[in-house]
């Protein structure tokens, strides 16, 4: 089991509802599979998996909908009982596109996407951390050594926002500095909360075909996803704070 109690956010399609998928039909599932997404009306395949697998929990929750997060916790804790949440998965995510092609060009870049971009990628997971922190700390109360069965947030970040490792992909930046920012909370919040068995870790899940991705990337989802859930598995302290390909391979920040 990878773990006892994930939540998820953005899984009305691509990663997120791949990781819903190979979560629940999996030998050893989660007791509990909370899934986060703006429009389950409109989430058909996620909808059949919740109908199929009884241990998925659907909530409609918008990430930057802040108001409401004291009613996602509660209704977390409702699922996830005594035992609090084992692993947050910060997986939505979105990126400026131009005529369905990603990136704009920076004559046409306006404020209000770059700040819809930020806030997205980087504002939106850090709050839901903040809010989720009671129901981790009550999952690493019980001990062990660290790792995503225990108490942890994986980010799903980005090598395009690696300033070490940078790669040349134009017109990308909004997505870019979101990402370097997500990079940097996560960081931070292995620093600040290490020393409490909390694991804190960004994966960087290569370029994926999904509507981000667009057709042309090399991987599928369900490729993807499984390197990520086995790279998962391996975390440890000596990743708390670090970017983490689908290979295990701890790449530059």
């Amino acid at each position: 089991m990878l773990a006892g109690s994930v939540l998820i956010t953005g899984c009305s399609r691509g990663l997120g509802l791949e990781m819903v998928r190979q979560l629940v039909t999996s030998d050893d599932p989660p007791k509990v599979v909370i899934a986060l997404c703006r429009s389950p009306e409109n989430a058909f395949k996620l909808q059949t998996l919740a109908k199929d697998h009884k241990m998925v929990k659907i909530l409609k929750f918008d990430v930057m909908d802040y108001k409401r997060l004291p009613e996602i916790v509660e209704e977390v804790r409702a699922e996830v009982g005594k035992g609090g949440l084992n692993l947050l998965i910060n997986n939505a995510a979105v990126m400026e596109m131009s005529s369905q092609e990603p990136g704009i060009p920076l004559e046409q870049l306006e404020p209000q996407e770059v700040n819809r971009i930020m806030e997205t990628n980087a504002t939106a997971p850090l709050m839901l951390v903040k809010a989720m922190l009671p129901l981790l700390r009550t999952a690493a109360g019980a001990g062990g050594a660290m790792g995503v069965d225990r108490a942890a947030v994986i980010n799903v970040s980005s090598i395009l926002g690696s300033l070490g490792s940078y790669l040349d992909k134009p017109n990308l930046y909004c997505y870019r500095a979101s990402k370097a920012a997500l990079n940097m909370v996560t960081k931070a919040l292995a620093v600040g909360y290490g020393g409490e068995g909390l694991l804190f870790a960004a994966i960087n899940p290569g370029w994926v075909k999904t509507d981000m991705g667009t057709s042309l990337a090399p991987t599928t989802p369900e490729q993807c996803i499984t390197k990520v859930f086995r790279v998962l598995s391996t975390l440890g302290k000596e990743h708390n704070g670090c970017l983490v390909s689908t290979e295990g391979e701890i790449e530059s920040w």
